[in-house]
This record gives structure tokens, sequence and C-alpha cells, in this order.
């Protein structure tokens, strides 16, 4: 075989596998996307426990101050009728002082119980806003969860005739050339097999061929061996697999 074949073949190798690359990270990528939507209701759900559980909690807090005015208004009915009965001045006013004591702090309470009122009559609007945003959330999921399962299934078909191309190809290679190949993809991210650039020279200086994944100039005597073409070259820095399409402008 010789390395224009070669070439041809790790191309087309490189192509298959980017191919199967694609379709592993949709495998990884479609499941975490479903996971979104599902954390997403998950998170809409909990929403509403919570207003739930508030709402309880404002409406315990409501029966204690109501129980609260109640028992100050007992009270202040008890020592009002103990001041009609008092034997003197001096315990007339000592009851009338504690009645208006008790009196403040029921008129502060009746305040706090009028504000938790007040704040119970947006829980059935935020209940509303809460539950429209489960029932989109839950829409949502539905759609993703078909358009993930027929992703996944695709995937899952394109990879398995992808893996039979590759066979296929990767069995015209030779074993050192396929490792040193399969070395290359995995390390430069699916970039084992560049295309070389041509920079043409500016102000009288001559052009240059760059290595297509790392950009630095080739010497005279790679590029020379590229045009020959019986030999497999590597980029010196990057180590990636050259070739070369078209030298004209050389």
């Amino acid at each position: 075989m010789d390395t224009t074949e070669k070439l041809a073949i790790l191309k087309e190798l490189q192509e298959i596998d980017r191919r199967i690359d694609h379709f592993r990270k949709m495998e990884e990528y479609e499941p975490r996307r479903l996971g979104d939507k599902q954390a997403a209701l998950a998170a809409q759900e909990s929403r509403l426990g919570g207003l739930g559980d508030r709402h309880s909690q404002t409406q315990r807090d409501i029966s204690r101050k109501e129980l609260d005015i109640k028992a100050r208004q007992e009270k202040i009915n008890r020592l009002k009728g103990q001041m009609m009965n008092a034997g003197t001045n001096k315990e007339y006013q000592a009851f009338l002082k504690e009645v208006s004591l008790e009196e403040v702090e029921k008129g502060r309470v009746e305040d706090e119980l009028l504000e938790m009122m007040i704040s119970t009559e947006s829980f059935a609007e935020e209940e509303k806003s809460i539950g429209k945003g489960i029932e989109e959330a839950r829409k949502e999921l539905e759609i993703v969860k078909g358009e993930v399962k027929v992703a996944l299934e695709e995937a899952a078909r394109q990879e398995a005739e992808l893996a039979v191309q590759r066979s296929k190809v990767a069995d015209k290679l030779d074993a050192d050339t396929l490792r040193r190949y399969e070395g290359l993809f995995k390390s430069r991210s699916g970039e084992a097999v560049v295309k070389t650039s041509y920079q043409g020279g500016t102000g009288g200086q001559e052009g240059r061929y760059l290595c297509g994944g790392c950009f630095m100039p080739l010497t005279h005597q790679m590029v020379n061996l590229l045009l020959i073409g019986q030999e497999i070259i590597t980029c010196k820095s990057c180590g990636r697999i050259l070739y070369i399409d078209d030298h004209k402008e050389d």
C-alpha cells in the first residue's frame, strides 16, 4: 500500500471516528437535557410544597393570635369587673393601669393578626402562578422525553452502522499505523490527520507551509517529503499526521 492510499484510508477513518464521537457525545448530552427538565419540574413542585407549608404555618399562627386576643379580652373584662368593685381609689387606679396595658397588648396582637390575614390573600394567586409553571414544566418534560428517546435511538443506530464501517476501514491499515493514529485521535481531540496550509510570503519573504493542527511552520525537508509522498510525515511540534492536497502555490 503506497502512502497516498494510506493517507486516504486514515482520512476516511478519521471522518468515521469523528461521527462516532459525535453520537457518543449525543448519548451523554441528551440524558443531561432530560435531567435539566426533570430538575426544573421538581423545583416548581418544591416551590408549591414550600408555599403549602408556609400557608399552613400562617394558619396556625392566626389561630394562636386569635386565641391570644380572646384570652386578653377575657382578662380585660375580668379586670374591669374587679376595677368596679375596688375598695379604694388606689386599687381602682391599679386595675385601670393593668386594663390599659392589656388593651395595648391586645391592639398589638390584633394588628399582627390583620397583617397575617392580609398576607394569606396572596397565597391563592401565588399558588395559581406556581401551578401554571408546573403545568408548563410537565408539558416541556414530556416533549423532551420524546425528543431524547428518538435522539438516543438514532444515535445507537448510527453508532452501530459506523462501527461496522470503521472495522472495515481500520482493517486496511497495519497495526503500527492504526495504533499511532488512534493515540493521536484521542490526544488531539479528533484531529489526528490534518491538511497543511500554505501561507504566502510578504515583503519579499518566502511563503511557507503550516501544520493544519498547531499552525507551526514546516521545514523545507518536511515539505519535500510530503510532496514526494513516499512516507507518512508528522508535525515535529504536535505529532499530527500531515498531508498536502494542492501545492500549486509552491
